[in-house]
């Protein structure tokens, strides 16, 4: 009988000190109070907050969390078939899972446990976090075929959600388009004219956001397009440069008098500041002009078009030397009212 009093006392200050939050000696002797004493540390360890994720690689995921004060050490879960399953502990606020298929979306909880009595006592499961592992590298980039004004490129398939494709210009690689197929065309490219291409493979976390995963560039591939039978703008602005020269080649009294214009020594002090100014101010509507030149956008015959330029220019310096003429051209896709197909118009402006 004394026994069992003294045993009921203990329970009862068992019971005391359990509500107080002291550590109940009598519970490893007694063995009543190991439970209760398990249920109480884990009400203590706290939730793990702050998950993020850093993709390493195209087999490599780095979580991150914060610390949980009091943690023994943590362990981390990744979904599979509808649960989440065990990958490891670690004691630090970091964990490399390795070894994953490339291009895929994984899952991943972590939760703070603490060791009692040799056994781990867990808190809460943090919130789930989605991420995903980065593409392979793009093999197999390739010219399919060229055009005077396009390049179409295709490449081997591989696991991601989209490719993008990458354009070198003026040395710097920009992005100019993507596709979930395995071929792209590249469009209103310059006829006769070398480009660069490269493509990255791409995978997003969630169809719902922004986060994006890219494996390695492919490979560079070269391609230069088509020569074109029609003239193009760039040989236009190359006529009409190679026109102005002529031009100021022709202009002999502006070269020996140049320096008795109005604006000498203010607006320009050399003969090729003279013509640069008169370029840059002078358009249809401020200058004067005998007529205006046409060239019909369906024209194949540039050569035959600057002889016969020149020829007009020779003409105008001839009746009116004392002057300097300007080329200008300018696009007219919708014609002119004296011509109305698509053309460039032509003027030497005085």
């Amino acid at each position: 009988m004394k026994n069992g009093m003294k045993k009921t006392a203990a329970v009862v200050m068992a019971a005391m000190l359990m509500g107080t939050g002291a550590v109940v000696p009598v519970a490893e002797d007694m063995g009543i109070f190991s439970q209760t004493a398990i249920v109480a540390e884990a009400a203590s360890v706290g939730k793990v907050t702050g998950l993020k994720s850093k993709t390493l690689s195209n087999s490599e995921i780095q979580l991150n969390w914060s610390k949980v004060k009091g943690a023994s050490g943590y362990t981390v879960y990744m979904r599979k078939n509808s649960k989440y399953n065990k990958l490891g502990d670690c004691k630090g606020t970091s964990y490399t899972v390795k070894k994953l298929p490339n291009a895929t979306r994984e899952n991943f909880k972590v939760r703070a446990y603490k060791t009692v009595k040799g056994k781990k006592v867990y808190g809460k499961y943090s919130a789930n976090w989605n991420t995903a592992t980065n593409p392979q590298a793009c093999k197999g980039l390739k010219v399919s075929s060229v055009g005077t004004d396009s390049v179409k490129l295709s490449w081997a398939k591989i696991g991601c959600t989209n490719y993008r494709i990458y354009q070198n210009i003026k040395g710097k690689w920009k992005e100019i388009g993507k596709t979930t197929g395995t071929s792209y065309t590249v469009k209103k490219l310059a006829p006769a004219t070398k480009y660069q291409f490269k493509i990255r493979a791409c995978k997003q976390d969630d169809k719902k956001t922004n986060n994006n995963h890219y494996g390695k560039y492919s490979g560079v591939v070269t391609a230069t397009t088509k020569k074109s039978d029609k003239i193009t703008q760039a040989d236009i602005d190359a006529m009409k440069k190679e026109l102005q020269e002529y031009s100021n080649s022709k202009a002999e009294y502006v070269k020996n008098h140049y320096m008795d214009f109005l604006g000498y020594g203010e607006e320009y002090n050399t003969l090729d500041e003279f013509f640069e100014m008169c370029i840059k101010s002078n358009t249809p509507e401020n200058s004067g002009y005998d007529d205006v030149y046409r060239i019909s956008f369906d024209e194949t015959d540039l050569e035959g078009t600057i002889a016969s330029f020149e020829k007009t220019i020779d003409f105008l310096y001839k009746e009116t030397p004392k002057t300097y003429f300007v080329v200008y051209v300018e696009a007219c896709p919708n014609g002119l009212d004296i011509y109305n197909k698509p053309c460039w118009a032509v003027y030497f402006l005085n």
